[in-house]
């Protein structure tokens, strides 16, 4: 893949503020940035046309009502391809990815421009331990969704899609809130698509605001591995075959 032209898409929902932050070093590191406005409050999208404007080569995207993370981060998606762009690194925008291994997962991706790159976390002691052991059981049931043990994490928002095959795959996501994350994975995976691991420190700031809902996210999460299953029983005899391949 020739000439790849690197941008940054940052979903932002009650995380304006930190959001600033996030996109300054983006822009330092040579990246485009598109911010996507999903649904915040007045005061907030106020915050974010002033970033935009503020912080070289920053792009703003506004969602009228709140569609949700995956919603958010299919429009930057969307967006980053209309203007251009070849790949897109999703990075969440309150400040918890170290922006330090910015640079090693943009090369990574110069080196492997097919591939999706991915991050899984290395937690310090501020993860709550409810969404560590939920991010297990997740693991759990990706292994069986994909038939393979070779996708250690799905629920980690920094990654760097290769915009000409996710984006086909992202305008046909119904799961458009928490659970796009661990979806889109999947569905990459059953489309042949490679994927690199690499690690990154993740901190979650002591007074951080949690757009998670315990009950109401975590049901959505199952219905979400429920269906996934289903689909991988459907498509079973071909991820058998591939399997059958390449071993």
């Amino acid at each position: 893949m020739e000439n790849q032209k690197f941008c940054a898409v940052v979903p932002v929902y009650r995380h304006e503020a930190a959001s600033r932050h996030v996109a300054e070093a983006l822009s330092k590191e040579g990246l485009a940035v598109i911010l996507v406005d999903d649904g915040n409050a007045p005061e907030g999208h106020a915050i974010l046309e002033t970033v935009a404007k503020e912080v070289p080569n920053t792009y703003l995207v506004t969602h009228e009502v709140n569609k949700g993370k995956g919603g958010a981060v299919v429009s930057g998606l969307i967006e980053a391809q209309r203007l251009g762009f070849t790949h897109a690194l999703q990075i969440d925008a309150d400040g918890q990815h170290d922006v330090n291994a910015i640079p090693f997962f943009i090369k990574a991706s110069k080196k492997h421009p097919q591939n999706l790159i991915s991050a899984f976390p290395q937690y310090d002691g501020s993860v709550p331990k409810a969404r560590e052991q939920g991010r297990k059981i997740t693991n759990f049931w990706v292994c069986i969704e994909t038939l393979s043990m070779s996708i250690p994490d799905t629920m980690c928002g920094c990654r760097v899609y290769p915009l000409e095959k996710v984006v086909p795959i992202a305008r046909k996501m119904t799961n458009l809130r928490m659970g796009f994350d661990i979806e889109i994975m999947v569905r990459m995976s059953w489309a042949g698509i490679k994927m690199n691991f690499y690690p990154i420190h993740v901190t979650y700031p002591e007074d951080g605001v949690s757009n998670f809902r315990a009950l109401h996210d975590n049901i959505a999460i199952s219905a979400t591995h429920t269906k996934l299953f289903f689909g991988m029983v459907v498509r079973l005899p071909i991820l058998l075959l591939r399997k059958f391949k390449r071993s």
